[in-house]
């Protein structure tokens, strides 16, 4: 997404700039010229793993595998954890989300 800036600290963890997400009526009263106040979100080392893997191609089952090879956890919770950190993401208006459908 535009606008999202990642540093990567000295500890490998994440930090992403994005900017914050407005409530629509609050969106309409600002001018446009006026940017969104950026907000600051640090990753613990999960979250920086899948933050890694995030390429616009891998799917929630994709990162939840890896997560699940590189932590020795459940499927099960590896698939919870993933799609719960993505969809927190697409909330915040970092990432995208997108639902593939086979025809």
């Amino acid at each position: 997404m535009p606008d999202i800036r990642t540093v990567t600290t000295p500890q490998g963890l994440v930090r992403i700039e994005h900017p914050a997400v407005l409530k629509p009526w609050l969106a309409r009263l600002l001018p446009p010229a006026l940017s969104r106040p950026m907000r600051t979100l640090e990753l613990d080392a999960m979250g920086s793993f899948v933050w890694t893997h995030i390429d616009g191609i891998a799917s929630v089952a994709d990162l939840a595998r890896r997560v699940e090879e590189r932590y020795s956890c459940l499927a099960a919770e590896a698939e919870q954890a993933v799609a719960l950190f993505v969809r927190q993401l697409g909330q915040r208006g970092i990432v995208a989300l997108r639902q593939d459908r086979e025809d």
